[in-house]
């Protein structure tokens, strides 16, 4: 079944920047190290596996994790536990003669059909539920397929590519001698992306001339400084760090690398560039996804594989209106009783300044609230100087699954100050996606859900933690730390209304400047940066606005069904030991969890 997973294995090593898991697990997709607490701690799993069942996602999971070997390095460090012995070094590639190629996804679904749900564990049905669904709805949208691309100014493939490469992880030999292969490979890669592109152009589908320069812009910089840059001496401190090698091997070892990253790292974003540069002025269409044909069909797709919830496209705009309503009156109300908020408003802040000081602050806050977490070490890195420009506030790097509890955080530090980096550091950490990642990773899950992990959950947790982080402030006003939240919040469902506005109701921007200085913000130049945004990254903000109002909806739905014996804490338990699942699973199984809390 190789292949089967489409949109994971194009390209999948661009999801291992934003996460990845962690634990021993054994060859049958189960960690080996749990203690007998933990076990009994684990609400979703019996004895009443269907091993066929395990058999079958555990070959999905083998068969889609080699389809790269950044993908297969990121998810695990012993491939061989897994049954993974013999494995391609590669970047991967897009298959070009088979782009619209179904027959895999069908015998999967087929073969997932044939078991009988009913007779699958709780932990199994979950899995079933989830893989199906996901699966449906890329064989839905699968003629759509020359919309996707792997090239964005901000979190695109030319941008996190190199922060993957420093991230790599070398814990013996064989490490080395693969991730140098894999720089050598980097000069094909991208011609292949650039033969992908190329297709897409003929069809009509590449983008437009302003976006063209920004990547290009970005990966001149990029070459400007690889030389003599991080790659050489990020691969220099790992190689030191490495015991069993002899001073004359890490010597060589570390020449190898130096000419990789000049004779195929270098050359392969000379590539890019070049083949950009032609590409440059063959886009047929401007503006959202709602000017391409099939667009807004395409849009569908992206906002259905996040989210997984029965919700049309209005539907989701509606609920947005609502909460900024919702919102807006309560600040509104706020700033009635106490009309010093508004002074006090544009001079907060944390007073911890040091962001692994952030992490262990926010570690002792979320006991309150939030289970009890694996212990696990991690460390903040800063973005290197050359993408900061470019690159996301911060990023949380997913651990490997058989090595979890080693976590890194980089932070752009050219998009961070004392009033955000806090929240940033809770989206990001405690208790956002390192928190999440490593509690679902130590609760035995199924291999396959590692791969399978729907944005609006994981964004949407973490921007729905991030906002709750604002009450942690020691501002001395909880009335001000309120307001902050309620006004980050209404100003996230902003982004995702223009993110709708511009995709599906083709909004100009124009319309978008119209629309934000109806809130107060008349600047076109903003304005202009959102249209952008919207347009060469769609759905993205949508996954975190509509993924954190998910989560607002269960909450509500949780606190009316239990009225005073609904308990925060216990709330969170609920998702987290769910795992990330679309929204759908989530509310089709609350009832159950509720009449067991009456």
């Amino acid at each position: 079944m190789k292949h089967t997973i489409k949109k994971l294995t194009a390209l999948l090593l661009i999801l291992c920047m934003i996460m990845s898991t962690v634990g021993c697990f054994g060859f049958d997709g189960k960690f080996s190290n749990e203690t007998e607490s933990e076990q009994e701690n684990n609400t979703l799993q019996d004895v009443t596996d269907d091993s066929s069942f395990n058999e079958f996602i555990d070959e999905l999971f083998r068969d889609t994790v080699t389809t790269d070997t950044i993908t297969l390095h990121s998810f695990v460090q012993n491939p061989a536990n897994y049954g993974i012995t013999d494995y391609d070094i590669t970047l991967g590639r897009y298959n070009l003669e088979d782009l619209d190629g179904t027959a895999d996804i069908t015998e999967c679904i087929n073969k997932l059909q044939s078991f009988d749900r009913e007779s699958l564990s709780e932990q199994q049905q979950i899995t079933y539920d989830q893989l199906l669904k996901y699966l449906q709805n890329e064989l839905e949208f699968c003629d759509l397929y020359w919309f996707s691309t792997s090239l964005s100014p901000t979190i695109g493939l030319q941008v996190q590519l190199p922060i993957v490469y420093a991230e790599y992880s070398l814990n013996e030999e064989k490490d080395v001698k693969e991730y140098i292969k894999l720089l050598e490979d980097t000069d094909e890669f991208f011609k292949n992306v650039i033969d992908y592109e190329t297709l897409r152009s003929k069809n009509g589908y590449f983008m437009e001339d302003c976006y063209v320069d920004d990547i290009v812009k970005q990966c001149e910089e990029f070459i400007n400084s690889a030389d003599d840059g991080y790659l050489i001496s990020t691969f220099d401190t790992r190689v030191d760090a490495l015991t069993g090698l002899s001073d004359e091997a890490k010597k060589t070892y570390k020449e190898q690398n130096k000419n990789a990253v000049k004779d195929h790292v270098i050359k392969g974003y000379q590539i890019l560039v070049d083949g950009l540069k032609k590409l440059k002025g063959t886009n047929e269409y401007k503006g959202g996804l709602c000017n391409y044909p099939n667009g807004k069909k395409f849009f569908e797709y992206l906002i259905d594989d996040h989210m997984g919830w029965n919700k049309s496209v209005d539907d989701y705009d509606k609920l947005l209106d609502k909460h900024i309503s919702k919102n807006m009156l309560a600040m509104q109300g706020l700033m009635l009783n106490d009309s010093t908020l508004l002074d006090k408003f544009d001079s907060f802040k944390f007073s911890i300044t040091d962001p692994n000081a952030m992490l262990e602050d926010l570690k002792k806050r979320i006991t309150v609230d939030f289970p009890a977490s694996p212990t696990v070490n991690y460390s903040v890195k800063e973005i290197t100087k050359a993408l900061q420009d470019y690159a996301s506030p911060a990023m949380y790097f997913i651990p490997q699954i058989d090595n979890f509890k080693e976590n890194s955080i980089y932070i752009n530090p050219a998009h961070s100050d004392n009033s955000t980096l806090y929240t940033t550091m809770a989206h990001e950490g405690y208790p956002g996606h390192l928190y999440q990642t490593t509690y679902f990773m130590n609760s035995n899950p199924d291999l396959i859900r590692t791969l399978i992990k729907p944005g609006g959950y994981v964004e949407g947790w973490a921007t729905y933690v991030e906002l709750m982080s604002y009450g942690y402030a020691d501002s001395g006003s909880a009335e001000l730390n309120t307001l902050m939240a309620l006004n980050q919040a209404v100003i996230l469902c902003m982004y995702a209304k223009v993110d709708i506005g511009v995709n599906y109701h083709n909004w100009s921007a124009d319309d978008v400047y119209n629309y934000i200085a109806g809130y107060g913000f008349a600047d076109r130049e903003i304005a202009q940066e959102m249209y952008d945004a919207m347009v060469t990254e769609p759905a993205n903000y949508c996954q975190y606005v509509l993924g954190f109002l998910g989560f607002c909806e269960l909450k509500n739905s949780a606190q009316t069904k239990l009225g005073d014996k609904f308990v925060l804490k216990d709330f969170h338990q609920y998702i987290l030991d769910m795992g990330p699942v679309q929204f759908d699973i989530l509310f089709e199984r609350l009832d159950a969890w509720v009449e067991k809390k009456k």
